[in-house]
């Protein structure tokens, strides 16, 4: 979640710019205003999703398991949430709790568990999904067809943006900050440390 309500003004990252002059302002500037939208879209899907008493990892899965009505095994609720199957497995029996969903032993696999929607899994989000998809409606309602698929390939290479950042270190960067017994400020670099 993105916490930062108060974005800096121009003035201020115009001063940033000058103390750091890697420092883009346009590409700052936008990459803030994405951050900050987005984490206002995760917010207001997290109050939707309190009311009906769920968490958006969960009402993911149960996603994923309308979508695969013969069940799938934790594993691959994990790697389709993007989490551990440690907190995949901790997920799965909140919904199990809920009797949102079922858990038997995989047929194929007897060391793995096949986890399918019930029929109130599926009662649930017969009601959330219609005010789900009326709530997305509005929220793009101000971009028309255009803007929508411009908007689409704007994100598409921002996400291919990413791909640059992963496993890099920047020449300057820090790679890894720690704090000591001490108190004192440790910087770690491929195993080498020094102590301020």
């Amino acid at each position: 979640m993105f916490e930062i309500k108060d974005l800096p003004d121009s003035g201020t990252i115009a001063k940033l710019a000058q103390r750091y002059p890697m420092l883009e302002v346009p590409a700052l500037e936008a990459w803030l205003n994405l951050m900050r939208v987005s984490g206002d879209c995760q917010s207001d899907l997290d109050q939707f999703l309190a009311r009906h008493s769920l968490s958006q990892r969960k009402f993911f899965v149960l996603i994923l398991l309308l979508r695969n009505p013969a069940g799938l095994n934790v594993s691959r609720l994990a790697t389709g949430t993007g989490v551990s199957c440690a907190t995949m497995t901790g997920v799965v029996d909140g919904l199990l709790s809920a009797r949102l969903v079922t858990r038997e032993t995989d047929e194929e696999d007897r060391r793995a568990f096949v986890v399918t929607i019930t029929e109130a899994g599926q009662e649930l989000l017969d009601r959330i999904l219609p005010q789900h998809y009326q709530r997305v409606s509005r929220i793009m309602s101000t971009l028309d067809e255009t803007e929508r698929l411009q908007m689409k390939d704007i994100l598409a290479k921002v996400n291919s943006g990413l791909a640059l950042t992963k496993d890099k270190t920047e020449p300057g960067e820090v790679a890894n900050e720690q704090i000591d017994a001490d108190g004192r400020y440790v910087e770690s670099r491929h195993g080498a440390s020094h102590a301020r």
